[in-house]
């Protein structure tokens, strides 16, 4: 039994900034004080990333730059929430759009929350093997596919040219779970 008391939420408001983010705001009481505080969050939609490897172990990846870093980060194919489609069907088109890259399916590792003292969305984090090149399939614009194998993707992540935390702990849990093999060092 937890000996933590809930706040008294006594009103919830929630401002729209666009058809991807909403700001919240909750008006609480903590127990045993009288004072209302105010407390805000933003909920923008959830993510979803896809570690996908070839079957001669190679993992595409994608160079683009980033507004809010305002620089060129390297990441895994990623995205944004399709609200129409399944979360699995959002990262194999991300997949596709992003690298040109496809794969029969893909695996959910799990579902993260990647800052839930401010964010209220999710990451789902998925895992594709067999992964093919469509050479039909035509890459974004502004994206860059950048191809890499475990050991140097390990050694992207040490050196800092993989920086994204949220996909970092994609790829720890593809290892806890056993998709990646033994990694020279």
């Amino acid at each position: 039994m937890s000996n933590i008391e809930l706040p008294k939420i006594l009103e919830k408001r929630e401002t729209k900034l666009s058809k991807w983010l909403t700001v919240v705001e909750r008006d609480f009481v903590s127990t045993g004080k009288k004072n209302i505080e105010t407390y805000y969050s933003v909920r923008p939609y959830d993510y979803i990333s896809i570690l996908a490897v070839t079957n001669d172990q190679r993992i595409p990846l994608v160079k683009q730059y980033r507004h809010p870093l305002e620089t060129i980060s390297l990441e895994l194919p990623a995205g944004l929430m399709d609200l129409n489609k399944s979360p699995e069907e959002t990262a194999l088109i991300e997949l596709r759009e992003e690298t040109g890259v496809v794969a029969p399916f893909a695996e959910l590792l799990g579902v993260l929350n990647p800052d839930p003292g401010r964010l209220e969305n999710r990451i789902f984090c998925y895992f594709a093997s067999n992964a093919v090149v469509d050479t039909t399939s035509k890459i974004e614009n502004g994206i860059e596919l950048v191809w890499t194998d475990w050991n140097e993707l390990y050694q992207m992540i040490r050196d800092g040219r993989f920086t994204c935390g949220l996909q970092i702990a994609l790829i720890a849990m593809a290892s806890l779970k056993g998709y990646i093999g033994e990694l020279k060092k």
